[in-house]
């Protein structure tokens, strides 16, 4: 009984072999022919991607050609600063080619515009490979935003500038009248009054010597005038990258004296939070979150026993002692600077008074010779230690569709 229902079990199989073959035979022919189509479509994405990344780094060429031009205004291919019209090639319509061994392997054109403030400038930037008017293209844009240490492009107004009220006494001796070369300078310039007391001078460079004249100490100067001389909160963090970057970066309350130098550079001492000043509105930050800053004499780390850089204090700023810099001091609230000996700033110093309680103070000790002298371009470049130009402001670099 059982061998029969074996026999006709086996009998029921006959002819399975052909139907199974012939499923493998159609899976198999599908897979060869996918395979087929995947070997000759991938040569094709592979120069599609090629070609994108051909026409982005064209582009970038096109941001590297405006950040060369932006930073050299006097030459004949640079551009002028302050911007009022873009020109060509940096209009947006006239395109450059990049050639690679003597092939051109694209070209570019770019377009250069004035930023949200006065030292900022907006690029854009489109490549196309292997040009603009090939039938097949490949079109790549990017945008990017750079920043220009304000006062390399916009020199301060006079050697102390204070957007409030300043209180001079003592012998202090505050004085633009050794460099013209940026234009004549007041010696102070203020939003408020300006009281003078003591021995203290003021010489602006007006062509004659008598000090404490109205063209020495300018008062009562308008916000909007003043105010394109303070740092925005987008040069404030460009600055806090270029001081980390320099190992230069400090937060709170910082004492600098023999103990512990400043080493020359920009040096950036911030909030406690980190966070500017006010950023998310008027008296919107604590003042116990403002950086405190003492400087004493002894205080440089280089071996001249002088400064040179730029000092940048997100909240007060006091000098005291026979401390001497060459460069640019800004306090984004109160400064107060009590010299003695030869102490001076050579440059120039500013106060935002950002939460004006009392008005900077500008003073000297008894036989003290401390002094504020103007220096077009030690304001401009920290003494000579740094002059980084235009760069690019973090976050704003996008590439951009169509």
């Amino acid at each position: 009984m059982r061998l029969r229902q074996l026999r006709q079990l086996l009998e029921g199989q006959h002819g399975i072999a052909m139907p199974m073959a012939m499923i493998a035979l159609v899976l198999l022919s599908a897979l060869i022919i996918a395979f087929s189509m995947l070997a000759a479509s991938e040569p094709v994405l592979a120069n599609n991607q090629l070609q994108v990344a051909q026409a982005r780094a064209v582009a970038e060429s096109g941001v590297e050609r405006a950040i060369w031009a932006l930073n050299n205004p006097t030459n004949a291919n640079g551009i002028p600063n302050p911007l009022v019209t873009p020109a060509a090639p940096y209009d947006g319509t006239t395109t450059t080619a990049v050639m690679q061994n003597g092939v051109q392997v694209g070209v570019f054109t770019v377009s250069v515009t004035n930023g949200t403030v006065a030292n900022e400038r907006v690029i854009v930037a489109t490549g196309w490979v292997p040009s603009d008017t090939a039938a097949n293209k490949v079109k790549q844009k990017i945008q990017v935003s750079v920043l220009q240490f304000l006062f390399s492009g916009f020199p301060p107004p006079a050697a102390l500038t204070v957007r409030g009220e300043i209180g001079i006494g003592g012998n202090t001796l505050i004085d633009s009248r050794s460099d013209t070369s940026c234009g004549n300078k007041a010696g102070t310039n203020s939003e408020g009054l300006t009281t003078t007391g003591g021995s203290g001078t003021v010489y602006g460079a007006d062509g004659n010597n008598t000090a404490n004249q109205a063209t020495d100490v300018v008062q009562n100067v308008p916000d909007a005038t003043l105010d394109q001389y303070m740092l925005s909160n987008k040069d404030l963090t460009q600055l806090k990258k270029l001081a980390q970057a320099n190992g230069t970066y400090y937060q709170g309350t910082v004492l600098f004296d023999s103990g512990n130098q400043l080493n020359n550079g920009i040096v950036f001492v911030d909030t406690v939070s980190g966070n500017n000043i006010d950023v998310n509105g008027v008296n919107s930050t604590d003042s116990s979150d403002f950086a405190s800053v003492t400087i004493h004499g002894n205080a440089p780390s280089s071996p001249d026993g002088i400064f040179h850089g730029v000092i940048v204090v997100n909240g007060s700023l006091s000098i005291s002692g026979n401390f001497q810099m060459y460069g640019l001091v800004y306090a984004t609230n109160d400064l107060t600077y009590v010299g003695t000996g030869t102490g001076q700033i050579v440059g120039a110093a500013l106060s935002r008074n950002i939460r004006d309680t009392s008005a900077t103070s500008i003073d000297t000790n008894t036989g003290g010779n401390a002094a504020i002298i103007y220096n077009c371009n030690y304001a401009k470049t920290g003494g000579g230690q740094t002059n980084p130009g235009f760069l690019p402001e973090k976050g704003t670099y996008k590439e951009i569709s169509g």
